[in-house]
């Protein structure tokens, strides 16, 4: 017994030592970064990485973070996990308005074979006059934390559900690889519609901002968790007594599930905004196509058949691993189960398809498609408009100023809604 004591002792020493270097090489990594000390932090890497990853490139990934969330602080804490053939860091670093959480991926010599984000909560949330915070319960447990927004001196007239598109989208519309100028889309949106008499909710989804608080993994989750979120979100709504109607509009993948959640809730109307009309691995392999190489795209079209199949991946090259980890099989999965094209004909309430001219994530050829696919469906296309929800034409004077919204894309909103 004294033996097998002393083994395990011994066994959780040597692997707390091992977890000390990790730590080390992580904690160094960062200040380099946060010093531009790029030529310093590459030293930290991997030979594979230093292939494919050069100073000029590690400056250019650290730039468009700090863009967006501010100058680093600090490192604040790190676990360290066993995972195959590597070693995980989970380190948590706090910016000027947020804490962003980094997986970090360390091979048996610990030195850095990846990293990326995880997810991020803002420092705090700053409201404007007509806003307050509100919060709804889910189903599993779990609660989302929105901005109610309302018009002032106006009570019981309609509101909209604001649904987030794909990705670490937070309630006002920001993403850690958004730059600072393309942000807060869904902030303007709520005060364009206010300033027009319609209140609305929007939320961070479970896993970005504030909503994280959930016992259900990341990993497993599909796009029904998300769709049965949104229905939790109009429930609560509806509960409050305080609006004469709910509508919803869904940006991106929001408008996908504004289509799902259609089919059964009770709304005035659904506007789907800069959504596809072809299911997600379609579109993904559109959007990817013209920025990989014919081999990486080609391995691409592999991982999504095998997905599509509901097998798993044999291997995924690590330029591929941002996109496609087991963390989120499950939920590529989920979305081949919901076409947009055969969602649209079963909607009984009006719909009002919105696209931006100059949308290069879904393109306008995708909005037109939606709208063939239930032909009289009424269609706005604003010339100029990006995915964002921005003007090409805006130019910020700083590049941190977030541009306003496309200027047809609130009355266009605001008409129908009021119909």
């Amino acid at each position: 017994m004294k033996r097998f004591f002393f083994f395990v002792l011994s066994f959780c020493l040597i692997q707390h030592a091992a977890a000390q270097q990790q730590n080390v090489v992580v904690k160094s990594f960062f200040e380099q970064m946060s010093k531009a000390n790029w030529t310093n932090a590459m030293q930290y890497m991997a030979p594979a990485m230093k292939e494919k990853l050069n100073a000029d490139m590690l400056k250019g990934v650290w730039s468009q973070v700090e863009q967006a969330n501010g100058k680093w602080e600090a490192l604040t804490s790190q676990k360290t996990v066993r995972e195959g053939e590597h070693y995980i860091v989970t380190a948590e670093n706090n910016f000027e308005r947020a804490t962003l959480t980094f997986r970090v991926a360390l091979d048996n010599d610990n030195r850095i074979v990846g990293f990326f984000i995880t997810g991020s909560k803002p420092k705090q949330m700053v409201l404007n006059a007509n806003e307050i915070t509100d919060t709804v319960n889910t189903i599993d447990g779990g609660v989302l934390y929105g901005t109610l927004t309302q018009p002032e001196g106006r009570q019981h007239g309609p509101v909209v559900l604001i649904i987030a598109g794909s990705g670490p989208t937070d309630r006002d519309g920001n993403n850690l690889f958004l730059p600072a100028a393309e942000s807060f889309s869904y902030q303007q949106l709520a005060q364009g519609l206010a300033a027009n008499g319609i209140a609305s909710l929007r939320y961070d989804k479970r896993g970005t901002g504030q909503s994280t608080a959930f016992q259900k993994p990341l990993t497993i989750l599909t796009i029904d968790d998300y769709t049965a979120d949104a229905e939790a979100c109009i429930a609560h709504l509806q509960r409050s007594g305080k609006f004469s109607s709910i509508s919803v509009i869904g940006h991106s993948e929001g408008g996908i599930i504004g289509l799902i959640l259609a089919q059964h809730s009770h709304l005035k109307c659904l506007i789907p905004l800069s959504t596809p009309g072809e299911t997600t691995d379609k579109v993904l392999l559109e959007q990817l196509k013209p920025r990989l190489s014919d081999s990486l795209y080609q391995q691409s079209v592999s991982i999504l058949n095998d997905l599509r199949q509901n097998k798993t991946p044999a291997k995924v090259p690590a330029d591929l691993h941002l996109l496609f980890n087991t963390g989120n099989f499950n939920y590529w999965k989920s979305t081949f189960r919901f076409d947009p094209c055969a969602l649209m004909p079963t909607i009984t309430m009006p719909v009002l398809i919105v696209g931006g001219a100059a949308d290069v994530q879904v393109s306008p050829a995708q909005v037109t498609m939606l709208q063939d696919c239930k032909p009289g469906t009424n269609l706005v296309l604003i010339e100029g408009m990006t995915h964002a929800l921005k003007n090409t034409n805006g130019i910020s004077p700083d590049k941190k100023t977030p541009l306003p919204l496309s200027p047809e894309l609130i009355p266009a909103l605001v008409s129908f809604i009021r119909q």
